[in-house]
This record gives structure tokens, C-alpha cells and sequence, in this order.
């Protein structure tokens, strides 16, 4: 039932405003528009005070100033329209008493003549059914995605109010009633229905953009306005002074309509600038500003103080075509532009502008002195042109600059191709020559110049190296030693013949790159020069990092080619690297071998169950099918070898636990598991590091000691982790143990225990089986390593 009343309501509006857009296209085509408006002088006489751009009557002579004596052969205060709406619409023709005293008799073309202007139809048919095209076809895709979207109705309501609105306004200057009745009860919504649009949307997020008493109280005063023009454009009860009044009580409601919209995006935008939401308020208050203001500033409040509008209401409701834009992309989109980025930009652009739309408006004013009334109003509108397309200007030719310059001059943009290349070349560098060859290369394809030498000045022996007996690289050696303490890793500096990239630094020397003069004898210019800053500084980063690792690389080597003495923290990167390792592998195992196996295991138990099979096939696949069952559990368990889980969610004890109660699955030995309990909360590498200690013993237990007993102890003693192993097996001789990562047994357990800065001791011996004893320290005394942990 909702849905059919919902039908019908949009079936009843459509049909609405069809039957509207007809009737007002049919006015603006059959009525070309006078676009003179009167006011009546202290003497009775009616005086014309200003006039449309490209109406009839500018066309045909009329002047601001003229004394209109007669309309179609009577008195001018006769006439209907004149003494309604201070308007020559509809006049067939007029006496008018010209400034110098002429009289002229000027008639009107009616009627379907022709006698159109092309501007008076752009103004007042084309660019209005454009935008109102425009406006339609966001609200049929809106209502076709989102019919069932509160918001997207709002929305839709919001879209075709603006674009009614705007296609009849051509109507309301010819004082059609259909027409004023639109511009005077369907506009001032405009503002009304963009604020409950935004309650609606803004409820997903919790917020509330205005209250609803404050929204009721608006649509009350709205509507009151809006009856009372409508009472008096339809009958004659009112008198002009009082519609006088009601013409500015309908201008300040559409101001503080768009007036309350601003401060309450401006008030939601300081409340919520720290929020996720700050962009989406941003965005609502620039778009808000930038389609309003215009047609408010230079149209409204000039009617308002009785001035002439600044510029025709066409040209400023071109703006209103920043709403449906943003807004579409707000209903329709869950990601937001970049509005700060933007703003940057024309921040930018618009104080580069605001110099020269000054200079240009005080230029117009000067040379419109004297021959134009209200010379405050053109300065002003002037500027405001003015310095608005100039910052539109300067954004779009960047805009266009980034899209076709490249294609145009390519040479001018042969310098970021060369950055990308060297930064993509420069991730498969391992060593400094390399890094230099990448450099070398570089430069030579893009720069003209005579020489590419790689030096290295060493300030605390003062010398440079390599060098000859050239004069050149003596003088170009004897000005870098002048430069003690004024070299900077990744400057570029001049040198006697060419320049100098600082690209590296080891203590006291620095590595430079010497460019030698251009072939061509010229001087580097600003786009070479920016460039090569660049290349300097990514050369700088990657040469330093190569620094590092080679010396990391160094201390490793030497770290692990010591026989008994490797440092813990070496140690310790190699297990988590060993970790990292098992967890990947794991997850691979689990996310492909896994999935597969269970999907064909799917499939063939769904052929046994849906289809007739003999006895000798169905028990051949049954087979296969168990067989597809220990698989898919051998995956599984060795999985969980590989990356335990959960182990720091469990704790040590309940790790260990866990892994006592799957290993007596599977093995013919006893095992008990004593433990106090831990309540020191350990480290993950700690828990890992037991775990592992723990499952190497209880598979060495099963493979190799013959035990029919296993007895395993964990507890705390004095700030220590104790850990206790015992079996009755065949034992083996302690000093077999080899100190090498090659097997990965009890050795291994011995290098774990030291990476965690613990230590271990075996006693055994052939026949008595086999006793380990742990003990590690909870808080390690080189928590991190040397160089930073390695994750």
C-alpha cells in the first residue's frame, strides 16, 4: 500500500511539473522579454529605472531615465503591469519621453515573431533548460538507484526545486503568474529542503544538522511569505506597498535561508575538523558557498537596497551547478575527494589573483567614471568576476598542464621519466658500484656534459681520490678541501668546472659525483638543476641504507665466523627470521594445499552420495576418500607445528599443555607435565622459544630415545624461567652435541636458549637416558639488539 501511494505521488509530481515546464517554455518563446522595470516619480510620471541585458526594450532605445507617457494608447498609470509590478511586460507599445526630451513610440514584438535575440534566448531558455537537463537527469538516476533512500528522495526534491526555480525565472520577469508563483513558493524551499536533506543524511553518522522545531518554525515562515505573494500576484487585494514588503521579506527569507545553511556547516565543520567527518563538512560548506553566494551577493541584496542587480541572475545561478555535482558524488559514492589538497591549490591561485583583479577592476572603474551610474556596485561585481576566473583560470591551466603538457613538450618532462626510471633501477641495487653504474647511466642518456667521475674527498687525511695531474681535477680537488665542514650529504654544490653531487658519507669521507661543463658551453638551467637536487637527495637515502647494510652484513659474518661466541642478538634475529618464515609457509599450506584438498574431498563425497556406483568402485573411492582425510589432517597438524596458534592469547603453560595432550595422539609414551604456574606475563619470542624447546624434545623422544617415560617441569624461580625434561630412553653421549646451525635438534635447542640470553645443560649418558635443564631470564638484559629488532 506504501509503495503504491508512493507511485502515485510521483506519478501526480511528474505530471506537475511537465505540465509547468510546457506552459513557462510556451511564455518565454511566445512573449520576448521587455526587461524594462519602472518606478513612479513624487509628480505621478513613471520613469524607467532599469533595464534587463538584451531585452526588447534596450533593444529598441529605451534608456535608464525615460519617462514612459503611455502604454498601448492610454495613460501609463492605466496600465495593469505598470501599476502591479512596475513592469512593461506585456506591452504592445509605449510613448516614452526620452532624457533630451524626444518622444518615441516604440512597439513590442508579440506573439510567436521571431524576434527573439540570441542573447535574450541563451539568457532566458537555453542555459535555464540546460541546467534544468542537467538537474533532471542526476535526479532520474537517483530515483532509478536509490528510490528506496529518504535521503536521495530529499535529494531529488532539493535537485528539481533548484532547477524549476531557475527555468522559470525567464518566465517571472515577464510577469507571468504561473512563473511568479514558481519563483515565489518554490525557491525559498530551496534552502528548507537542503537542510532536511542533511538531517537525513547525516543520521548514518549520528549527527544532527538542524532541530526540528527550528526547521519547522522556517517552513512556517516560508509559507506565510509565500501565501501572501501568492494572494496578491493571483487577485488584487493587496496593495503595491504592502507587496513592496513582502518583496523584501521574500529576499531576507531566501538570505537567511542560505545564511543558516553556512552557519550551521560552518558550526558542524569546527565541531568535527578533528573527526573523520571533516572532509565531508568541508566539502558541503565550500560547494554550499561557492553555489549561493554569488546569486545572493550580486543579485539579492542589490534588490534588497533597491540597486540594480550586478549581474543578470542567469549568469550567477550557473553556479548552482557545483550541487548537484558534489552532492550526487556524496549519495552515490562512500569514498571522499581530496578537499584539503584542493583548497591547497586554490589558496594558492587565489592570492596570486587578488593583486591583478584589483589592479583590473580599479582600471574599469576609472574608465567607467562618469558615464555609469553606481560605480561602487560595477568596481565590486567587476573584482568579483574578475578575480574569480582568474583563480578558476590559473587552477584549470594546472589541471591542464598535468594532462597534455607531457604530450606537447615531452623533452620538458624527460626529467620525472628519468626519476622513475632511476627510482625503479634503484630498488634492484645491492652494492654502491652498483648504485653509481644506475647514476652514471642516468645522467650521461639525459645531460650533455662533458665528464661523470665518481671522487671521494677524505677530510681527515685532506686528500682527494682518484685524482691526476689533470689541471682541471687539481683545481676541482683543491676547491673541495677548501669546503671543510660545508658539505652536505645530498647538496649540490658548484664547482670551478661544473657541479658536484654529495651522494654518500663514511665518517670523514664524502662521495661526490663530479659533473663536469655542458658540451654546448651553457649554464645549467633551473629544470637541470632541479632535477639533479633530486636525483642527489634519492641517492644520498639509498646510498646511506646500502651503508648500513653492508655493515650489518659485516658484523653478521663476523658475529657468526666466531666458533663459540655468537651474540645473542644475532642469534635472535635468525630464529624470528626462521618464524616469520614457518608462519608464511603455514599460511600458504593453509590457504591453497588445504582449500584444495577439502574442496576435492567435497566433490567426491558428493559423487558417492548422488550417484549409483558397483561395490567395487564405491569401495575404491571410499578408500581414496579416507585417504583424502589423513591428507587434509597431515596439513592441518603440520600447520599447527608451523605456526602454533594462538601461543601469547594461551600463555607458556597452556601452550605447552596443549601441545603435550596432541603429541600422546600419536606417540607410545607416557608424558607428565608439572608446572606452579607462571604468572609473569612473558614475551611472544619467549612463549615461541619454549614451545619450540618442548616439541624438538618430544620428537627427539619419539624418534630416537626409545622412551616409555617423559617427564617435563615449567615454573618461575628467582626472576628465572625454569624447565625441567627427563626420559628414561637410551640416552647418548653429551659431547656429540656439534655447535652448527646444519641440524636443527638438540644443538639447536642450545642455540635458542642462548639467542634468549639462557642457558641449558644436557646430562646424559648411554642407557640412562636423557635430562635437559633451561633456565632463561624473564627480563633479558639486551632487550634489543645492536641495530634494531627485526620484525
Amino acid at each position: 500500500m506504501k509503495q503504491m501511494v508512493r507511485h502515485a505521488l510521483a506519478v501526480l509530481f511528474l505530471l506537475t511539473l511537465l505540465s509547468v515546464l510546457v506552459y513557462v517554455t510556451a511564455v518565454i518563446i511566445k512573449f520576448p522579454a521587455n526587461g524594462a522595470y519602472v518606478t513612479q516619480l513624487p509628480d505621478g510620471n513613471f520613469t524607467v529605472q532599469s533595464l534587463a541585458p538584451a531585452g526588447q526594450a534596450q533593444l529598441n532605445g529605451i534608456m535608464v531615465g525615460d519617462i514612459i507617457a503611455e502604454v498601448n494608447g492610454a495613460p501609463a498609470d492605466q496600465f495593469r503591469f505598470l501599476k502591479k509590478y512596475n513592469s512593461l511586460e506585456n506591452a504592445d507599445d509605449v510613448m516614452v519621453i526620452q532624457r533630451d526630451g524626444t518622444i518615441k513610440n516604440i512597439s513590442f514584438a508579440k506573439a510567436w515573431s521571431g524576434e527573439h535575440s540570441t542573447m535574450e534566448m541563451l539568457l532566458q531558455l537555453y542555459i535555464p533548460g540546460f541546467s534544468l537537463f542537467v538537474f533532471c537527469a542526476f535526479s532520474v538516476f537517483l530515483y532509478v538507484k536509490r528510490r528506496d533512500d529518504n535521503a536521495a528522495i530529499m535529494l531529488i526534491m532539493f535537485f528539481m526545486s533548484i532547477g524549476i526555480s531557475y527555468y522559470s525565472s525567464a518566465a517571472s520577469t515577464l510577469r507571468d503568474p504561473v512563473g511568479l508563483s514558481v519563483i515565489y513558493v518554490v525557491l525559498p524551499l530551496v534552502s528548507l529542503l537542503y537542510m532536511s536533506f542533511m538531517n537525513i543524511y547525516l543520521r548514518r553518522f549520528d549527527v544532527t544538522f538542524i532541530g526540528r522545531r527550528t526547521l519547522f518554525l522556517l517552513f512556517t515562515l516560508v509559507s506565510l511569505i509565500s501565501m501572501a505573494s501568492l494572494i496578491y500576484i493571483w487577485t488584487d487585494w493587496i496593495e503595491l506597498r504592502i507587496f513592496n514588503i513582502i518583496k523584501v521579506l521574500y529576499s531576507t527569507s531566501l538570505l537567511l535561508g542560505n545564511l543558516i545553511c553556512i552557519v550551521k556547516l560552518v558550526s558542524k565543520f569546527l565541531k568535527y575538523r578533528y573527526t573523520k567527518l571533516r572532509s565531508l563538512f568541508t566539502i558541503t560548506l565550500i560547494s554550499h558557498a561557492v553555489a549561493f553566494m554569488p546569486f545572493a551577493v550580486l543579485n539579492l541584496l542589490p534588490q534588497m537596497f533597491g540597486q540594480e542587480q550586478i549581474l543578470p541572475p542567469a549568469f550567477t545561478a550557473l553556479f548552482l551547478f557545483v550541487l548537484p555535482v558534489v552532492y550526487f558524488y556524496l549519495s552515490t559514492s562512500n569514498q571522499l575527494f581530496d578537499i584539503d589538497f584542493i583548497l591547497t591549490r586554490f589558496k594558492y591561485y587565489a592570492a596570486l589573483s587578488l593583486l591583478p583583479s584589483l589592479l583590473i577592476a580599479a582600471a574599469i572603474t576609472v574608465f567607467m567614471l562618469g558615464k555609469h551610474g553606481g560605480i561602487w556596485s560595477i568596481m565590486f561585481g567587476t573584482f568579483v568576476l574578475v578575480y574569480a576566473g582568474m583563480t578558476l583560470f590559473l587552477y584549470g591551466k594546472e589541471q591542464v598542464d598535468h594532462r597534455f603538457r607531457p604530450r606537447l613538450f615531452k623533452a620538458m618532462y624527460s626529467y620525472q621519466d628519468s626519476l622513475d626510471r632511476f627510482s625503479r633501477n634503484v630498488a634492484r641495487v645491492m652494492k654502491q658500484s652498483d648504485l653509481e653504474a644506475v647514476l652514471r647511466d642516468e645522467i650521461n642518456n639525459l645531460l650533455p656534459v662533458s665528464r661523470v667521475t665518481f671522487m671521494i674527498v677524505d677530510q681527515a687525511e685532506q686528500v682527494v681520490y682518484p685524482i691526476s695531474e689533470q689541471h682541471e681535477e687539481k683545481v676541482t680537488a683543491n676547491f673541495l678541501l677548501g669546503l671543510e665542514g660545508n658539505l652536505k650529504l645530498g647538496d649540490l654544490i658548484d664547482l670551478p668546472f661544473g657541479l658536484g653531487m654529495i651522494i654518500g658519507k663514511q665518517r670523514a669521507r664524502y662521495h661526490i659525483l663530479w659533473i663536469g661543463m655542458k658540451n654546448n658551453h651553457t649554464r645549467f638551467n633551473s629544470d637541470e638543476i632541479r632535477w639533479l637536487k633530486t636525483m642527489a637527495n634519492y641517492s644520498s637515502l639509498v646510498f646511506e641504507n646500502l651503508y648500513l647494510i653492508e655493515g650489518l652484513i659485516e658484523d653478521l659474518e663476523m658475529e657468526v665466523g666466531k666458533e663459540h661466541t655468537t651474540s645473542p642478538w644475532v642469534l635472535r634475529m635468525l630464529f624470528l627470521l626462521s618464524e616469520n618464515e614457518r608462519r608464511k609457509l603455514a599460511a600458504d599450506l593453509h590457504d591453497s594445499a588445504l582449500q584444495d584438498q577439502l574442496l576435492w574431498y567435497r566433490k567426491l563425497e558428493g559423487i558417492l552420495m548422488d550417484y549409483p556406483l558397483t561395490n567395487k568402485l564405491g569401495a575404491e573411492l571410499e578408500e581414496i576418500k579416507e585417504g583424502l582425510l589423513d591428507v587434509i589432517h597431515q596439513i592441518r597438524e603440520t600447520c599447527n607445528e608451523l605456526r602454533p596458534p594462538l601461543l601469547k592469547e594461551m600463555g607458556v603453560v597452556e601452550a605447552v599443555e596443549s601441545l603435550i595432550e596432541h603429541t600422546r595422539m600419536r606417540v607410545n609414551f607416557e608424558v607428565l607435565f608439572r608446572s606452579k604456574g607462571i604468572k609473569v606475563e612473558l614475551e611472544e619470542e619467549q612463549i615461541t622459544a619454549i614451545y619450540r624447546i618442548v616439541q624438538e624434545l618430544l620428537r627427539n623422544a619419539d624418534k630416537h630415545a626409545g622412551a616409555s617415560l617423559v617427564v617435563l617441569e615449567l615454573e618461575m624461580r628467582k626472576g628465572m624461567i625454569y624447565f625441567r625434561y627427563k626420559d628414561d630412553g637410551v640416552g647418548m653421549k653429551v659431547d656429540v652435541l656439534t655447535e652448527s646451525f646444519e641440524h636443527m635438534g638438540l644443538s639447536g635447542i642450545k642455540e635458542r636458549v642462548a639467542s634468549l640470553e639462557g642457558e641449558i645443560s644436557f646430562l646424559s649418558a648411554p642407557g640412562k637416558g636423557l635430562e635437559a635443564i633451561v633456565l632463561m631470564p624473564v627480563i633479558m638484559a639486551n632487550g634489543k639488539p645492536e641495530r634494531g629488532d627485526i620484525a
